[in-house]
């Protein structure tokens, strides 16, 4: 397989879309047909060698993508990627795993916000922050992320998982207004604090929230205190046990018949209930 090291030779000010740079799509390209793959900056078109140093390797396994000096112009890297790794040295931009369906992005950086949005599989590891719209649709959509893992180690904005259907969204920062808004499926997983409006308007699926809340909504029900519960999304579910003590809401009960599930840590949330 092919190992392809993109090193980028300056900063650029208008951005560049990186979605025909994928894994998949290199396997069978010689280093001069990499570099002749045209890449949309702005209102113009450039090509790969114009902008990066390009080197390639024959590896054994999965074909891989390295992004060296990368930075916040670089848009809608691994978008619909469906095997193989990228590796991202730096920061990404927009749009970093849209509608990706398989194999690992590595960010070993910060991420611009629509991080996966309508992911469908595979994994998205973002080593610093993230922006707004995590795992979310796109605009003017109901179908948000439907599939995979998204992991983010530091801290994510506001409207992650807008309109979730299926997948984990893993944030181990703190995160802002309306995480889970819309939500119809899959598991949240916060482990910082969260700001106001969590699971506005959910339908579905599940939120773990381990740090403080600034509020609950007035239309989910308190359903009691937990221990190590198990969660389980639907009936055919094995379910996923989670450990700590938690308050269990259900909601968001401005929809019909609700099936979402919030669960909030009561070691650092004592005065909640």
């Amino acid at each position: 397989m092919k190992e392809l090291i993109l090193t980028l030779q300056k900063d650029i000010i208008v951005p560049v879309e990186m979605d025909n740079v994928l894994p998949e799509t290199i396997e069978k390209m010689s280093l001069e047909e990499i570099k002749n793959i045209e890449l949309v900056q702005g209102r113009k078109r450039v090509k790969v060698g114009d902008i990066f140093d390009v080197e390639l390797n024959d590896i054994e396994g999965d074909p891989r993508i390295i992004i060296k000096n990368s930075n916040s112009k670089l848009k809608y890297i691994g978008s619909k990627m469906t095997k193989g790794e990228i590796i991202v040295d730096g920061d990404v931009g927009m749009y970093v795993g849209a509608e990706m369906k398989g194999g690992k992005i590595i960010v070993n950086g910060n991420a611009d916000s629509w991080a996966g949005q309508n992911m469908k599989g595979g994994e998205l590891l973002i080593k610093g922050n993230a922006r707004d719209y995590v795992g979310s649709a796109y605009r003017g959509d109901w179908r948000g992320m439907n599939g995979g893992t998204i992991i983010v180690e530091g801290n994510a904005r506001n409207e992650i998982g807008e309109f979730m259907r299926n997948g984990v969204i893993h944030i181990k920062g703190d995160v802002g207004i309306l995480a889970g808004i819309h939500q119809n499926g899959g598991i949240i997983f916060i482990e910082g604090n969260v700001d106001v409006r969590v699971g506005g308007e959910m339908k579905a699926g599940a939120i773990v929230v381990y740090g403080k809340v600034e509020e609950v909504l007035p239309s989910f029900k308190f359903e009691g205190i937990v221990e190590n519960p198990i969660i389980k999304l639907s009936k055919k579910d094995e379910g996923r046990q989670i450990t700590g003590t938690f308050y269990k809401f259900t909601g968001d009960y401005v929809n019909n018949k609700p099936k979402g599930q919030l669960y909030i840590s009561v070691d650092s949330n004592p005065d909640l209930i």
